[in-house]
């Protein structure tokens, strides 16, 4: 064989291996864009798995904060209606209990007038204790005709504690007491110029007549939770 043929022998089978070549180049790539694809496919599926596990957590969230949310709702709801059944339930049993110590006479004596000198001592600076008496009747000085009934009087050295006590509070009463109290020391002339602090007491007192007692700066007692309390203290200015 001659040079010339043998270099294109040669070159035949160059050519061949290159082919070979080129062909095993294309499977490769091929294969390369057949994994990416995959991969790609894999990734997305794994996205969108992902994401709808996620908007599921994100759903059992919020359903779970909103069934605590209205059970928080419903606790303050039946808390709020204890409440105001409990605070009926104590104004119905304080106009009975009115009721009843007015029918057996004992609200002054029992209730009131122990209160009475409590609070003396507790909030108004009346001085020492120079007289205290229940269901006191004083006759003017002056027009022996005239007379009035206390139900409790604490007179202190430097002022009296005037009460007015009602099993029933009515508009009558508050008016009646008003009217009264510029004239105490026609009756009690010795105690002239002491400090007079009107008090108008009853078991329960409703708030519209609070606030009408608070207007003529008389203190309104009747009962707290444990024990009777003026209900109007903090309203009233003290001279």
């Amino acid at each position: 064989m001659s040079t010339v043929e043998q270099d294109v022998a040669n070159l035949k089978t160059d050519m061949a291996e290159l082919r070979a070549i080129v062909r095993e180049l294309a499977l490769s790539q091929q294969r390369t864009e057949i994994e990416l694809q995959n991969f790609k496919e894999f990734v997305l599926t794994s996205q969108a798995n992902w994401e709808q596990r996620w908007a599921k957590l994100e759903q059992e969230r919020m359903m779970k904060q909103q069934e605590r949310e209205k059970e928080r709702q419903e606790h303050e709801k039946q808390r709020e209606q204890d409440r105001l059944e409990w605070k009926n339930e104590k104004r119905e049993m304080n106009k009975k209990w009115g009721e009843l110590a007015n029918k057996m006479g004992t609200l002054v004596g029992d209730i009131i007038a122990p209160n009475i000198q409590r609070l003396a001592c507790e909030l108004f600076d009346v001085g020492d204790l120079v007289d205290f008496s229940e269901f006191r009747s004083i006759t003017h000085p002056t027009d022996k005709s005239r007379f009035k009934d206390f139900d409790a009087l604490f007179i202190g050295s430097r002022g009296i504690i005037l009460n007015e006590t009602a099993s029933t509070v009515r508009q009558s009463y508050i008016e009646e007491f008003i009217a009264f109290i510029p004239t105490v020391f026609e009756y009690l002339p010795e105690h002239r110029g002491k400090r007079v602090i009107p008090v108008f007491s009853s078991l329960y007192i409703p708030e519209q007549f609070v606030r009408y007692l608070t207007a003529n700066k008389i203190y309104a007692m009747a009962m707290g939770d444990e024990t009777m309390e003026i209900l109007n203290y903090n309203d009233i200015p003290r001279p």
